[in-house]
Formats: C-alpha cells, structure tokens, sequence
C-alpha cells in the first residue's frame, strides 16, 4: 500500500505548499522563482531566506539551497552551479584611492566587510595567507550580514567589497564596478539543492529542483 501510495503521488500534477530554505543570496535565485510560480501555479511557495544551517528533516523542509560540500546522509543533493569570488570597486573609488595590487596595499583602503550570523566572525576574503598561516587582517571601514549592501556601497564609491561574481555580473559588464587583484583571489563556491533522501521525491520537489538545476546559472552555460 506505501509503494502504491509512493506511485500515485510520483504521478500526480506538482501542487501543494513547498517549504523551501536558500541563502540570502535574492538577487540570484528571486527572478527564477517568480517564473517558477508562474508555470507551477499549484503550488505555494513557503521561502525562508537564512544563512543559518537548518536541519532539513527536523524542521520540515522540502529542500534546502546551500553553498558548500554536502555533509548530511539523509539528504541528497544536486549541484546548481558554480560562481567565483571577486575583490570589486567602482572606478570613482579607484580613481581616488589607488588601484590595490597587493595584500599589503590593501591597508590604506576602504574595506567592505561580510560578518557570519552564527558565529558573528567576518568573513575571510580569499586571499593568501600571511606568514603564520592566518588570514590577512585588513581595515574594516563597514560590516553588514548580506549581499546586496556590499555591493550598493561598492557601487556608490564606498570601499572595496568581496563578492560572489553573480552578484556584480552586470555592473562589471557595464563598468559599473571593477575586479582588483583578480590574480590574487583563490576561492570558487558552488550551489546545491538538497533535499530528504530515503523516498521518492515528491512532483513537486521534483519540479522545483529540475526548474532551479535548468534555470539558476543557465547564463553561464
């Protein structure tokens, strides 16, 4: 009876509520979601948006998106794409603080930092390590917990920020904002989906993942 039950809803039209944990990373993942609700419009969306690690079985999620290498067993995962991280500033800003070429350079400037919410760290920047093995230490002229200010402050000549490249894509198109010490960055993430494993996946986990897989970095393919 479980396995008929299985088989009938594996056939059945994707509907129902969709509860679904990402990153705070909206500008990346929001237009792809308008389009999803349009062509599934049975199912609600129930978006929780948290840099948190939330325990996906626990706390009900249908599917979960995340940076990183997976760790959980009872989740399987699907890879959605890969992005780098780059050191940007607006040219206004370089005109008038320098172009930085260096670790050490990058004392004088204006830095635009990103602090973890759980731990309440900064985040490193993805440069080489100074001689004890340690993480640069640069000035901190601003902090914050998200993408899009970073890059807002960055735009308007506030500093230099490290971001995600599908972040600024647009704005380094349009020299709008300029890579630095792109030689010197070493660090790719990548995107995953995840979601329970042990069952077949519902029509509309389904959906949401082979919607997201084709849709999320299909600019880069």
């Amino acid at each position: 009876e479980a396995a008929q039950a299985e088989l009938s809803q594996a056939s059945a039209a994707p509907k129902g509520r969709l509860r679904v944990s990402l990153p705070l990373v909206s500008t990346l993942v929001l237009p792809v979601l308008a389009d999803f609700m349009r062509e599934y419009p049975d199912i609600q969306l129930d978006l929780d948006f948290s840099d948190r690690l939330v325990d996906v079985v626990e706390e009900g999620f249908d599917a979960v998106v995340r940076t990183g290498v997976p760790a959980d067993s009872r989740l399987v995962a699907r890879t959605l794409g890969h992005f780098q991280m780059v050191l940007v500033a607006s040219p206004e800003y370089l005109a008038t603080y320098g172009t930085p070429c260096s670790v050490q350079d990058l004392q004088s400037h204006r830095c635009l930092h990103f602090r973890w919410p759980h731990s309440g760290k900064l985040e490193a920047w993805p440069l080489p390590p100074e001689v004890d093995g340690e993480s640069p230490r640069l000035p901190v002229s601003m902090v914050c917990n998200n993408i899009e200010t970073r890059a807002c402050f960055a735009l308007q000549g506030c500093g230099i920020a490290c971001l995600p490249d599908f972040a600024v894509r647009q704005a380094l198109a349009d020299g709008r904002l300029v890579r630095v010490m792109s030689e010197q960055v070493q660090r790719e993430g990548v995107f995953h989906i995840l979601w329970p494993a042990g069952r077949q996946a519902s029509p509309k986990v389904r959906a949401l993942v082979d919607f997201l897989c084709l849709r999320v970095f299909a600019s880069d393919r």
